[in-house]
């Protein structure tokens, strides 16, 4: 019998699902399954949080309802692939950011990894942290008074609450949170191209600030001291991260690089320039993220090349790492191919995943690949498969190798399982993935 209740891990799983998908890019392949993965995640977290209200107290509280309205950011995002040449981008920071919210809330991430499940599962760190954003005049100037207006808030907030301050002044301080929220949407909005792709998720209403002004609202209005409190520590953050993210007119432009070494000399030093890779292809290729993407690619495959000419390597681990190369060969005409196919997405997901195979089927490269404390050619978190097992690449249900409790996992001799296929044929999800997910669970409790 199907659980129409899933828990927090488990729509974390499927979060899983769709961030596996978009390795690569988004196409009419994968797009349809991917939307309905996070519209499963949506509406079953928006459920868990109304029935479990006291899992989810506090700036976890928070956290959890920003991942919904995210998610309206994101399926936007992806309906606009080929009409915005920013989409990509956008799509990969609203992923990844949910990924790092949940990471980041230590209550999440105890329900998160709950039962043995590994949902919204970490990707690989980027190799350079990004540039911070050179804006013009009005744009600085907006990020600046939205740094210090969200902190006044914040401060204006905790203080008429903590000395039971008047109803007057509450809602005077409400009626401001309100028409800055929606100002603050508008002007982000407006800007279009690379500022809303990077900035919708932290200025917009459903963004963190919109999320975060409801909260304080609400604790506002009734009294919720715990509310407050905590909507201004979101607040507070989220003014943090964009103060860190932007440089003021004039500024000098530090110097970040790529991060990629002048000399790869180990398989894991590989790997992990390999890794950056798979962070930046999630929601796709674009102009902007298209050269570095080579550069890694590139750097990968030059520095197995080399470890191939210093004899690194014999037997089936030498053969494999030679179809690696091979397979790289591929994958830089697809990311450099600057008018793809309708079905260059699922192609690049697809030999991207095949390469990471490699890896995790070989023992001598997998050794290799985790040498001096490194994690190189670190796993995509997995695809859903029926029976309520996860189908991953790792065959640990994640990044992290650790144990997992049944039900997960990649099934007896199953053999490498990839997400999509050179043909753009989508095989994986033929039934709901909820169904088979929740089929035959038993009881799941939050907390």
């Amino acid at each position: 019998m199907t659980n129409k209740n899933p828990t927090f891990a488990q729509l974390g799983e499927v979060f899983n699902d769709a961030t596996t998908r978009m390795a690569g890019g988004i196409n009419q392949n994968n797009s349809g399954r991917i939307l309905h993965d996070i519209a499963q995640v949506q509406t079953g977290l928006e459920q868990l949080i109304q029935s479990n209200p006291n899992a989810f107290q506090g700036v976890a509280g928070i956290h959890a309802q920003n991942i919904v309205d995210q998610l309206n950011l994101e399926v936007a995002a992806i309906k606009s692939i080929g009409t915005d040449p920013f989409a990509a981008k956008y799509i990969n920071d609203v992923q990844r950011d949910l990924i790092d919210i949940v990471q980041g809330d230590e209550q999440l991430t105890a329900l998160a990894n709950r039962g043995g499940h590994n949902g919204f599962a970490t990707v690989p760190d980027l190799l350079a942290p990004p540039a911070r954003f050179v804006g013009n005049a009005v744009q600085t100037e907006f990020m600046k008074n939205f740094v210090a207006t969200s902190q006044d808030f914040a401060d204006k907030a905790i203080s008429l609450i903590d000395n039971s301050g008047s109803a007057a002044d509450k809602q005077a301080l409400v009626t401001q949170i309100e028409a800055y929220t929606h100002s603050a949407n508008a002007f982000t909005v407006q800007q279009g191209g690379l500022y809303s792709a990077r900035f919708n998720n932290e200025f917009a209403s459903d963004g963190v600030n919109g999320t975060a002004s409801r909260a304080l609202v609400q604790g506002l209005q009734t009294g919720d001291s715990g509310k407050v409190h905590a909507a201004a520590e979101v607040l507070a953050g989220n003014a943090a991260d964009v103060a860190s993210n932007m440089l003021g007119i004039g500024d000098p432009v530090p110097a970040i690089g790529n991060g990629i070494p002048d000399h790869i000399d180990t398989f894991a030093q590989a790997g992990v320039v390999f890794n950056d890779a798979t962070a930046k292809l999630i929601g796709g290729v674009y102009d902007g993220n298209r050269a570095s993407i080579h550069s890694d690619l590139a750097a990968t495959q030059q520095g197995i090349k080399e470890l191939l000419g210093e004899n690194a390597f014999t037997g089936k681990a030498q053969a494999h790492a030679e179809k690696m190369v091979s397979l790289l060969d591929k994958e830089l005409a697809l990311v450099d191919n600057q008018a793809p196919g309708a079905n260059a997405a699922t192609q690049l997901n697809h030999i991207h995943s095949q390469i990471l195979n490699i890896v995790q089927h070989d023992a001598t490269l997998t050794a290799a690949a985790m040498q001096e404390d490194a994690t190189g050619f670190m796993q995509l978190p997995g695809l859903l498969r029926g029976g309520g097992q996860m189908a991953v690449h790792n065959g640990h249900g994640g990044h992290n190798l650790g144990d997992h409790g049944p039900g997960h996992g990649v099934v007896a001799d199953a053999g490498p399982v990839t997400p999509g296929s050179v043909s753009g044929v989508d095989h994986e999800h033929q039934a709901d993935p909820l169904a088979h997910i929740f089929a035959n669970h038993g009881d799941h409790h939050i907390g």
